[in-house]
């Protein structure tokens, strides 16, 4: 197929990297850079043969491209996406796609008006040992999914938020460990198990000198009885990523690459409710499940845009726009009741939701957040009376 033309817009980080790899595929090229830093704009150019530019706008006008990769910070995806897609200018955006969920659905609203494809960079999809998890969790072989769990430590030192004054604040990333480190794991849970209905949660911020949350736990209710759990932390080692989900027929568990299966001989609710001994439990067993090591990586989320860009079929993307906007209000749900104690139904309501963000960039401590109306009452009357 003829390479589709990539232009890569913010190239100091991630992008950079993006930049220097595409070239690797055959069926993409990058043809134009673009970073608000002029001089690492140029330099970039220089090293991957293409046009430099320290605007994103004239990039996507001039810079003879038919898709651009956007990897600045969170908060300027969606009016880059949205520039592009008037221009006919296909988007494939670095996690998050957004700050909030209300500037996401207005992201993927104008890539769909303009006809454009909106591909999000969620790498771990093309993961062996992932996607055969999600299928052998799709082809039934957990029978009726009773829980998603997930632990994903991702230590950060004080050193990492002190590397960037934009690192660790409402105002630079719009939030913490849910914004930068998990959405990753974030698209996992949703891919995996599915969106809950409601959310209850814990969001602190522990020994980092920082704004923005560095931990959360949340637990989410989707009905019937399932139940999810999903803790992240950048201040907590040794690390290791955990998945387990459990269903009527058995358990799967992902951990380190591998994948493990408990099979049970008799359906739960089977055994649950033809059992005669009162502490008798069903009987299974453990097997490893075999799966063939395949590329991954970015350069297959890159490839395989590329490819349906050229064959006109959003069914080859690793991930959707819309997948990134589930995982983003994922993430805007648990930081809400993780700071207001309070249990937060989805669909989010994005006005709360961006009312909150607001008080957080302006300064108001978190603490704030989780002040009852009663106690806010008190405080009111109290200062009345002084």
């Amino acid at each position: 197929m003829k390479p589709v033309k990539f232009g890569v817009i913010g190239v100091g980080g991630m992008g950079g990297s993006h930049a220097r790899n595409i070239g690797q595929l055959a069926e993409a090229e990058v043809v134009a850079v673009a970073d608000v830093n002029e001089a690492a704009a140029h330099k970039m150019g220089a090293e991957v043969g293409a046009k430099s530019y320290s605007d994103y706008k004239a990039l996507i006008r001039k810079g003879g491209v038919e898709a651009v990769i956007i990897a600045t910070p969170h908060y300027f995806h969606p009016p880059i996406a949205i520039y592009a897609a008037q221009h006919g200018v296909h988007v494939l955006s670095e996690k998050p796609i957004a700050v909030s969920v209300a500037a996401a659905d207005k992201m993927v609203q104008a890539c769909h008006k303009d006809r454009v494809k909106l591909g999000v960079m969620f790498q771990q999809r093309t993961e062996a040992s992932r996607r055969k998890m999600r299928d052998m969790i799709t082809d039934g072989a957990l029978g009726e999914l009773h829980r998603v769990s997930m632990v994903v430590p991702w230590y950060r030192p004080q050193a990492y938020y002190n590397s960037g004054a934009w690192r660790g604040t409402w105002g630079g990333e719009g939030g913490g460990v849910l914004m930068n480190q998990a959405p990753h794991s974030m698209d996992q849970f949703v891919w995996m198990g599915g969106m809950p209905q409601s959310v209850q949660g814990i969001a602190n911020t522990r020994l980092h000198q920082i704004e923005v949350e560095n931990t959360a736990l949340s637990i989410f209710d989707y009905g019937n009885g399932k139940v999810g759990w999903l803790y992240a932390s950048t201040a907590e080692v040794p690390g290791g990523e955990r998945i387990e989900v459990a269903g009527d027929k058995g358990v799967l568990v992902w951990e380190g690459g591998k994948l493990r299966h408990f099979v049970l001989d008799q359906p739960l609710q089977e055994h649950l409710r033809s059992a005669t001994e009162q502490f008798g439990s069903p009987k299974g067993q453990w097997h490893d499940v075999p799966v063939e090591k395949e590329p991954a990586g970015h350069l297959q989320v890159v490839q395989a845009f590329a490819r349906a860009l050229r064959e006109d079929d959003d069914s080859l993307l690793i991930a959707t726009g819309e997948d990134g906007l589930r995982s983003l209000e994922l993430a805007n749900a648990m930081l809400m009741a993780g700071y207001t104690r309070q249990e937060v139904a989805l669909p989010l309501d994005r006005g709360r939701f961006e009312r909150m963000l607001k008080k957080l960039r302006d300064g108001v401590a978190p603490t704030e957040l989780n002040q009852s109306k009663s106690g806010a009452k008190r405080r009111v009357a109290n200062a009345a009376t002084k």
